[in-house]
């Protein structure tokens, strides 16, 4: 029975982790990698849709904040250091233009400034709190290309979560 037990447990690691999940180390960690979803309906308040290219419907990731900023078309951009086992998810575009991290963006969270990206976020506000730089969180989004930049991204962020 143990043996039986053990090949349960390890099939549906790595068929979880086929399917873009974390493996959590915790039972504190799995309750939120667990819940943690992603909301498709955000993708209605994406601004220009179509220069970002699905990697992963939903993927999440883990590492520390190293800078956020607000950006014209309503989003606030936050950069992650991701933790070494999500190292991988960055491309060439992230290494070159910053500094190999990951970037990820909450919509609807700042004033427009881009009248063109204005109808992505009408009657929509973001809610994601964004903490500190230099927090060590986990980030739950789709994951994609952005055509535009030629690099990785979390774009939208479903769900920000700070790792105590």
């Amino acid at each position: 029975m143990p043996v039986r037990l053990a090949v349960a447990v390890a099939s549906a690691a790595i068929l979880f982790s086929r399917c873009g999940g974390d493996t959590p180390t915790s039972s504190a960690s799995s309750a939120s990698a667990e819940t943690a979803q992603c909301t498709a309906s955000l993708w209605s308040h994406v601004y220009d849709p179509g220069r970002l290219k699905v990697v992963g419907e939903c993927r999440t990731v883990t590492g520390v904040i190293t800078d956020h900023h607000q950006n014209e078309d309503g989003d606030i951009d936050v950069r992650l250091a991701l933790d070494a086992p999500y190292a991988d998810l960055v491309n060439g575009g992230n290494k070159a233009s910053l500094n190999g991290h990951l970037q990820t963006e909450a919509i609807c969270q700042a004033p427009i400034q881009a009248d063109e990206a204005a109808p992505a976020c009408r009657g929509f506000s973001g809610s994601v709190p964004i903490p500190p730089d230099g927090t060590h969180v986990r980030i739950t989004g789709s994951y994609v290309l952005d055509t535009h930049h030629g690099w990785m991204e979390i774009h939208p962020i479903s769900v920000l979560s700070v790792i105590p």
